[in-house]
């Protein structure tokens, strides 16, 4: 399954950037994260562990960092139980700050996880706008608008 999202933000590539390459800052854009370990500024190849809670079951997934180039790339392997999810985030800059254009590519890696994934269309498509939604607002009321 692969999904797809762009999100206008006036705010600098380099600003989008460095909110994404920080996981300090990331339970400010996804509500459902209880926890996301290491703390520290990704780079290729980190690894770590995220909890995210939703109706109300608590998930634990492992990430990984496979691409990151300053400041138009990230992109994040995450397995969890019965799925591997890439995200990919393409950062473009365009007049007025930046178009944030997302990919995510979820695949079952187990029987359960092909209902999961069966079922998770909507959930995934709303997720991603909801976050980026959120990113936006965020960057926007940080950041003055790229020119």
């Amino acid at each position: 399954m692969i999904i797809e999202g762009t999100t206008r933000i006036a705010a600098s590539p380099e600003h989008v950037f460095e909110f994404l390459a920080d996981p300090t800052r990331w339970s400010e854009y996804d509500p459902t994260l209880v926890e996301a370990t290491p703390k520290e500024r990704l780079t290729v190849g980190a690894t770590g562990i995220v909890r995210n809670r939703r109706m109300g079951i608590t998930a634990k997934a492992t990430w990984t960092t496979t691409e990151l180039e300053p400041p138009v790339r990230v992109t994040q392997y995450t397995r969890g139980m019965g799925y591997e999810l890439t995200e990919s985030v393409q950062l473009t800059a365009v007049d007025g700050g930046t178009d944030m254009h997302v990919v995510i590519t979820l695949l079952p890696t187990s029987l359960g996880g092909r209902a999961f994934v069966a079922m998770s269309r909507g959930i995934v498509e709303r997720d991603l706008l909801a976050r980026s939604q959120r990113l936006r607002t965020l960057l926007e009321r940080e950041a003055p608008a790229a020119r």
